[in-house]
């Protein structure tokens, strides 16, 4: 039954997974592990999001006249939709069966992979998802944070060069729309401009311990004309010579939420012929706070 309620009789539902999933490969998915989470309340998750805007004039007061009270701007409902991510694993009552050497019980062996694979679509929906609302059959999508970051965009002609004056640049328009406390802090990008970025020489890149153990490898770090980013290097990251184009990522780290409208929970699914199924589900969107804290730059040559 495609649109129908499926049920099984036999379900074996585990420890809420979250904090475990947290654990799992945080190098290779660092914004599942970074961006905080949340709880989306429905399937159709929406917050406020509001600015601060900055005077654009210079008035002062006649001494003695009457205030005055102008509009006040109120904050803008942001929408995201939850997308339902789901692992699936099977094991063979033979191979259950089997002294497998170094693997224990093969079931859980599997339903271990299945965590990793579990989060890395989930980290590519993050980074690569577009907006889709679903229908009947159809299943409903998140935004992610390269449909999302729009204020801040720059298409540069394909090809482009990444340069130390173009990173800089990125960091000064956001600066000048939102003040030098709120700009991006993490660059996010392809591994071929990572490594672009480690031969900059005026912003003193450098490596330096991962702070809170959530990553477990060195962070290199770049210190702009405001402010210290750390640059990661990332799989799915858009990295084709097609349009877009390579893409430039900087993120504010604490504007980004995973909201969870279920959290990922192991089922074991009811037996059926001679094998064990398994699956890892859960029902999650990225919710932006700040979108314009952001920058997205692409069309740069796949080398740099």
């Amino acid at each position: 039954m495609a649109n129908g309620v499926q049920t099984y009789d036999n379900q074996a539902i585990h420890e809420d997974l979250l904090d475990i999933i947290a654990d799992v490969s945080p190098d290779s998915n660092p914004l599942t592990t970074m961006f905080g989470t949340t709880t989306a309340k429905g399937t159709i998750h929406q917050w406020t999001e509001d600015y601060l805007s900055r005077p654009t004039s210079n008035t002062g007061e006649v001494e003695g006249s009457d205030a005055t009270f102008s509009d006040l701007t109120m904050p803008a409902r942001r929408t995201n939709i939850t997308q339902i991510i789901r692992q699936t694993f099977k094991v063979t009552d033979d191979e259950r069966q089997a002294n497998v050497a170094g693997m224990g019980d093969p079931y859980v062996y599997q339903e271990q992979k299945a965590l990793r694979g579990w989060k890395n679509r989930l980290e590519f929906a993050i980074v690569r998802s577009t907006l889709s609302s679903g229908a009947s059959g159809v299943a409903p999508t998140m935004a992610g944070i390269q449909a999302i970051v729009t204020s801040h965009y720059t298409n540069l002609l394909s090809g482009s060069s990444l340069s130390e004056t173009h990173l800089n640049s990125m960091v000064l328009g956001v600066a000048l729309d939102v003040g030098d406390d709120a700009i991006f802090d993490t660059v996010v990008t392809t591994l071929a401009l990572r490594q672009k970025i480690s031969t900059f020489t005026a912003g003193n890149t450098k490596y330096v311990d991962a702070s809170e153990k959530r990553l477990t490898r060195k962070v290199m770090v770049y210190e702009s004309d405001f402010n210290v980013m750390r640059i990661f290097g990332h799989k799915d990251v858009y990295a084709s010579a097609a349009t877009p184009g390579p893409v430039v990522l900087g993120l504010k780290e604490d504007s980004w939420k995973v909201a969870y409208y279920r959290t990922p929970k192991s089922t074991e699914l009811a037996k059926t012929g001679s094998s064990t199924k398994g699956m890892i589900e859960g029902n999650a969107t990225l919710e932006f706070r700040a979108e314009r804290s952001n920058a997205q730059s692409t069309g740069f040559a796949l080398n740099g």
